[in-house]
């Protein structure tokens, strides 16, 4: 399997210029998988095509994020958590102004935790348009062409929803949804490689595409 010149330029900056060989190699594999189809490919596509979209820019930026441990923070709450409290279906659905009262220890932990949940939810916000200001040259974030971000946020949404393994098989439209997706993040990657001259005219093509 060979990679198109487009993916071979990608595969050296990432690899090369960028100093990431691990990304270079997830997205070679990911190219192998989706030619190849086999076994688990969708999970693997997915889950590489997850990482460079999540990732990529935070790595080169040097910003680095500190992962949720969910586990942790329920096992905190639970300390403080009393069997009682199990509403086993006895906890009044009644309307009540002054609500239902929990321990301040069990307040605070929740709070921590729903800070720590938005804070996460904006860092992902962020690796979007981190990708767009550090490779694409896009200062303004306003300026974003609104096409670029659905069709990233689109694709990103897509990768996470099949990343994971699961009991049941994936739809029958799966198969063909995947390299469409992979092609989307293959083209903003091959833009992100390119030179500023061929950054700008490879921009230019993708707004006319999306304008027809």
């Amino acid at each position: 399997m060979h990679l198109t010149n487009k993916q071979l330029q990608v595969y050296e900056w990432l690899k090369d210029k960028l100093n990431l060989p691990v990304f270079a190699e997830a997205y070679m594999g990911a190219i192998i998988q989706l030619s190849e189809k086999s076994a688990g490919h969708i999970s693997f596509v997915s889950h590489a095509g997850r990482d460079l979209m999540n990732i990529l820019a935070r790595t080169v930026a040097g910003i680095t994020t500190k992962q949720i441990n969910y586990v942790d923070h329920v096992n905190s709450i639970q300390i403080y958590w009393k069997d009682e409290w199990n509403s086993d279906g006895n906890i009044s659905q009644v309307e009540n102004s002054s609500g239902h009262m929990i321990p301040y220890e069990i307040c605070d932990r929740i709070c921590l935790l729903i800070k720590e949940h938005e804070a996460a939810k904006n860092r992902n916000s962020g690796a979007d348009l981190l990708f767009f200001s550090l490779f694409l040259d896009y200062s303004d974030l306003e300026k974003i062409p609104k096409n670029f971000i659905e069709d990233w946020k689109t694709t990103k949404r897509w990768f996470q929803k099949h990343t994971h393994l699961r009991m049941n098989h994936f739809k029958p439209t799966t198969m063909q949804e995947l390299p469409q997706h992979f092609q989307c993040l293959d083209g903003f990657l091959f833009v992100a490689a390119s030179s500023h001259y061929e950054r700008l005219k490879e921009l230019d093509e993708i707004l006319d595409t999306a304008n027809r």
